[in-house]
């Protein structure tokens, strides 16, 4: 049986509890809360996950007392899909001690992890080299926690909004970075700078999210933002993400476009309607990809570098072969 611990009690940490628990080949242990951090990280067991916060810096700390312990570790923090990019100094450091320690370390789940990444190196590989990329996410944020809702810069003016984007204190959706970092490592494509654009969705009229909080008029109720990275002086990848509370009211739908252009001419492209919902998109990436995890080399690797996530079996694992 597969030991697994997940440190993180929000709504992340006890979905992927609840998923796992239902699989005979799991020991679940948790989700443990930030009182119970020594038990969560320190057991050593088979496998960590950490579903916390989104910045590397919050989590750095918490990964290193996993693999001192001797665990593999799976993280939902969006930076540390491709850490790298953020901080070359730890992610090298962290990266070490899991080699050291034969266990991998892994950031993973829906955005970053599948929509602008997994799926994209997915395409890619039948089509010719040297295409563009786009991709647009139309996304319901309203069962999101408060917390990650005023991260997104919900409930902000314009005006503060502009300038908690400036402090770093709204993010919008983060890990775009990332995503687009770990195909253009994939391709060997060098990325030379990546803009970016976030703006408030400002709603003219009262919103309430139930059991959270009330969107006043002239607030916004959602982000929109862009993403451009860009390669010999010319846009390469594209990344459009519109999150909002009340999709309905703007006739929106959820919904996941990918179009791949060979020079100037469309080449392929793919549309999920309704498009991958971000929570239970989010708790079952993160719980199918324990096994991957397991299974990838030593070291700090990438969605480009272990196989798809699935589902595991619902039956304990084989015993061990025996001389």
């Amino acid at each position: 049986m597969t030991s697994v611990a997940i440190y993180g009690a929000g709504q992340l940490g006890t979905s992927v509890a609840a998923l796992l628990s239902r699989n005979p080949r799991y020991d679940v242990r948790g989700p443990y809360g930030r009182a119970d951090r020594a038990t969560a990280l320190g057991s050593g067991v088979d496998l960590v996950i950490i579903a916390t916060t989104t910045r590397l810096r919050d989590v750095a700390d918490d990964i290193e007392a996993a693999v001192s312990a001797g665990s593999n570790v799976l993280v939902s923090a969006e930076e540390a899909a491709f850490p790298f990019v953020v901080d070359a100094q730890a992610a090298s450091r962290l990266d070490a001690l899991a080699r050291r320690q034969g266990v991998s370390i892994a950031g993973t789940g829906v955005n970053p992890g599948l929509m602008f990444d997994s799926l994209v190196l997915t395409m890619l590989g039948a089509a010719p080299a040297g295409c563009s990329i786009h991709v647009r996410r139309n996304v319901d944020i309203s069962k999101f926690g408060t917390t990650v809702l005023r991260r997104i810069g919900v409930g902000a003016t314009e005006p503060d909004f502009a300038a908690a984007v400036e402090r770093g204190d709204i993010l919008g959706h983060a890990g775009f970075p990332q995503s687009m970092h770990i195909v253009a490592d994939a391709i060997g494509v060098e990325i030379q700078r990546i803009d970016k654009v976030l703006r408030p969705v400002i709603t003219p009229v009262a919103i309430d999210i139930p059991d959270r909080f009330r969107v006043e008029p002239g607030e916004s109720a959602g982000v929109d933002q862009t993403y451009t990275a860009m390669v010999a002086g010319k846009p390469w990848f594209v990344a459009h993400f519109f999150g909002h509370v009340d999709l309905p009211s703007l006739n929106r739908e959820p919904s996941d476009d990918i179009d791949l252009t060979n020079g100037r001419r469309p080449f392929q492209s793919i549309k999920l309607r309704p498009g991958v919902g971000a929570q239970v998109g989010s708790s079952n990436m993160v719980a199918n990809s324990v096994e991957r995890v397991l299974a990838a080399r030593p070291g700090w690797v990438t969605v480009a570098e272990m196989q798809p996530a699935h589902p595991a079996p619902h039956r304990p694992p084989p015993e061990p072969r025996r001389a």
